[in-house]
């Protein structure tokens, strides 16, 4: 007995299910194979024999999980059929057509053929793009059939698209769908949006973009903003903590509540210690334009800052030369940026230089009319399509930051030329653009009131 239970202590306890099933098959051992397995579990070790139990259970429950269920079919035909509607919501990817996405799902050729064809009636499908919703509703049929002949079984998927929506715009679907006939029917769908104001007030504590995100504005409407002020304010030294901002801006959303785009920037105002700068937007021949109070346009003939940002770290005037080590006039501002940021042009213009330098590096210039230019020094790269004589419009990126030429680091050299000499660009006192008279000025101060009556019944969407 002895030897015996030391034998069984050494047995694989994976193939020990196997010993077992093979014991309990002898009919003549089982009272045999009952008391030595007693004995064992009694005198030799309870815990060891429940281990070696569990382990052929286990074992076994595998084995059955992996086992085929066999099931004996009768050599009558059998015949079954299914169908099933499915739904595909997809996200445009690179690379993606709606002929892609449809013979991804399996969907037939012809089908297919069929569904581009009544689309391009009214929408073409080319013209989907990175990010669109393609919506797919089909239905899928399997069909199996058993045969008496050697032929084999038939089992057979196939897939019918009921409908398929595209929706390359917030504001617009196209929807094919799928009539009685199996032809397609393509049709285009305005979808109806939902017009709010919000109303948007503080104070600011960490930078007008840090305060204004976390007010509940938009990365979109605080840049749309800062641009607008760009022509007025030089952000680095006009800022400081304690001025006070509010913004209207709209958004849309669908009739369910779900917000869909920020609209237009109504009013902006923007309080520092010395003034106070409102812009109030109004349509001109259907083109959106921002005035201040009087109906003057706030873009101006050139900009202030033309890199976004960025801080000024070194200005106009006399100061010791970093690299060549002597005092040196500076006849511009140096506006410190990561390498790669993009150079707006100041003003709109022609290009009159763009090459190499001297100490500039790669160099631009621009002329706007017969008295100002303006320059951009120290570029790491230029726009491709640009080139000497190339119009420019006022915000256009014309090159990109870099440290080239006579150079301590990552920066933007920019001078603006009057009469071909170089003046202090915080002193150039741009002119306005657009100055709104007679009936379009009495349309804007329309505008103005209505802007007026939002700013004050409409609460304050800071969140505390």
């Amino acid at each position: 007995m002895k030897k015996f239970l030391n034998h069984l202590k050494k047995i694989d306890r994976s193939n020990f299910h196997e010993l077992f099933d093979g014991l309990i098959e002898h009919r003549l051992f089982k009272p045999v194979v009952i008391s030595i397995i007693t004995s064992f579990m009694l005198f030799r070790g309870f815990e060891s024999a429940q281990n070696l139990i569990t382990d052929y259970q286990e074992i076994a429950a595998k084995k059955q999980a992996i086992t085929p269920i066999k099931i004996n079919l009768s050599d009558q035909d059998m015949k079954f059929d299914l169908d099933e509607d499915q739904l595909l919501e997809h996200r445009v990817k690179q690379g993606d057509t709606v002929m892609k996405i449809l013979s991804d799902i399996g969907a037939d050729e012809l089908d297919i053929v069929a569904i581009l064809n009544s689309t391009r009636k009214v929408f073409n499908p080319k013209l989907i793009t990175v990010g669109d919703h393609v919506t797919v509703k089909y239905r899928v049929k399997i069909g199996y059939e058993s045969k008496k002949s050697n032929v084999g079984n038939d089992v057979g998927r196939k897939v019918i698209i009921n409908s398929v929506s595209i929706a390359p715009s917030a504001e617009q679907e196209i929807i094919i769908s799928r009539k009685n006939d199996g032809e397609y029917d393509a049709r285009e769908v305005k979808v109806k949006l939902m017009r709010y104001v919000s109303r948007y007030s503080g104070t600011l504590k960490n930078g007008l973009f840090v305060d204004g995100v976390e007010a509940g504005i938009s990365p979109t409407s605080m840049m749309n903003m800062i641009n607008l002020y760009s022509y007025d304010v030089d952000f680095q030294r006009d800022i400081r903590n304690g001025d006070k901002f509010e913004m209207l801006v709209e958004s849309f959303y669908t009739e369910d509540g779900k917000k869909i785009k920020d609209g237009n920037v109504l009013f902006s105002s923007l309080t520092l210690q010395n003034r106070s700068i409102d812009i109030y937007m109004h349509k001109v021949d259907n083109r959106v334009e921002y005035f201040d109070f009087k109906g003057n346009s706030v873009r101006k003939s050139l900009l202030r800052t033309p890199i976004n940002g960025a801080r000024v770290s070194s200005g106009f005037g006399l100061r010791r030369h970093p690299i060549l080590g002597y005092s040196k006039m500076h006849k511009g501002t140096d506006f410190a940026a990561p390498s790669g940021t993009p150079i707006l042009a100041a003003g709109s213009g022609i290009i009159s230089y763009y090459s190499v330098k001297g100490g500039y590096g790669n160099f631009v210039q621009i002329r706007h009319n017969e008295n100002y230019s303006t320059a951009y020094g120290h570029a790491s790269r230029y726009v491709k399509k640009l080139r000497v004589g190339s119009m420019v419009k006022q915000g256009d990126v014309v090159a990109y930051v870099g440290s080239t030429g006579r150079s301590t680091g990552p920066h933007l050299h920019f001078e603006v030329i009057y009469k071909g000499t170089q003046i202090n660009p915080s002193k150039v006192k741009a002119t306005s653009g657009l100055r709104l008279s007679g009936k379009e000025l009495a349309r804007f101060e329309g505008s103005r009131a209505e802007i007026e009556r939002y700013r004050k019944n409409i609460p304050n969407q800071i969140r505390k």
